[in-house]
């Protein structure tokens, strides 16, 4: 399959998922962490423990938020594990996607930090998070939280150029 072919379904499959997860949340929570589980074990063993890191920051990055008050899900949980799926596949995908990819790791990383915050954004406006304070200020903590986050990923993954 050509490379960009497979970049752009590996990118439908993951806004699928996405959508699927923030619309239905708990109520498919097995199916997403059975998915993101079989996503992660599908990558070259090489790589899963970056794939793991990254979620594991990510999840960490979201308690952060939720801690300091900009944002709150709407479980009783600090982070549901929907969210814990989601960050699962999301540093699945992103890993894979890094390894296919010819794109420079600075660019996947200004499109990391572009794109995080729209997904809460949408994620917001779905009902699946609350923002606890105005849209500008908790999108102005999450750019440079997503920037940090994916250059710190791109530079142990070894892609910066």
């Amino acid at each position: 399959m050509k490379r960009y072919l497979q970049v752009f379904l590996l990118a439908i499959a993951f806004d699928l998922y996405w959508a699927l997860v923030v619309l239905f949340r708990e109520h498919g929570l097995m199916i997403w962490l059975a998915l993101a589980i079989l996503a992660c074990l599908l990558l070259p063993s090489a790589y899963r423990l970056y794939a793991i890191g990254l979620a594991a920051a990510g999840c960490l990055l979201d308690a952060l938020w939720a801690l300091t008050g900009l944002i709150s899900f709407t479980s009783e949980s600090l982070i549901p594990l929907w969210m814990v799926a989601l960050w699962l596949m999301f540093a699945t995908v992103w890993t894979q996607l890094t390894l296919t990819t010819t794109l420079p790791g600075w660019l996947l990383t200004l499109l990391a930090a572009a794109g995080g915050p729209v997904a809460y954004l949408i994620g917001e406006r779905l009902g699946a998070i609350t923002f606890l304070e105005p849209t500008f200020i908790v999108v102005s903590w999450m750019v440079p939280g997503w920037l940090v986050l994916m250059l710190f990923f791109h530079l142990l993954l070894g892609r910066q150029k």
